[in-house]
């Protein structure tokens, strides 16, 4: 079994790090600490997609997709209350991704879950639907298929 897990982009970085430690403490380290209890150590395990191939040492891996880049025309490119016309302009790039950024903090690889899916969009704002003042969502096919596939690429790889 996988868990794939995001906030989204739909909160304010407070309520964002409080979902995110909410997931880590609550959802995914008691899934790796549940393996960790019966066999007395984290595996590696195979993901199978016929439940008879499983056997006792499986457990419910954790992949944390990190949430998608917002290319507003502000200084960290995130949406804000009170935007101007100017502001609510997408960019093509921005700097850094403040979501990211937290997600990246607060969960460890190996510790409070099992992988760590980086959008990695910070240059793509130019695929965003940009229709009004979306610099949110992406077009399809597009950037979402993309990082679709890499979490096809890591269910494999096991």
């Amino acid at each position: 079994d996988v868990l794939v897990y995001n906030v989204g982009i739909h909160y304010n970085l407070r309520v964002t790090r409080k979902h995110i430690r909410h997931y880590a403490n609550e959802i995914s380290k008691p899934l790796m600490m549940h393996e960790e209890k019966q066999h007395g150590s984290t595996k590696n395990v195979t993901i199978s997609s016929n439940s008879a191939e499983s056997n006792s040492s499986s457990r419910t891996r954790t992949i944390y997709v990190m949430s998608p880049a917002q290319h507003y025309n502000t200084n960290d490119g995130q949406w804000q209350k009170g935007m101007t016309d100017e502001s609510k302009k997408c960019v093509k790039e921005i700097p850094s991704n403040p979501r990211a950024k937290v997600e990246q903090e607060l969960l460890i690889p190996g510790v409070n879950v099992d992988v760590l899916l980086d959008y990695d969009d910070l240059s793509l704002g130019h695929m965003h639907v940009q229709k009004g003042d979306d610099c949110s969502h992406y077009c399809m096919p597009g950037v979402p298929d993309v990082v679709g596939a890499r979490l096809v690429e890591e269910f494999l790889s096991e």
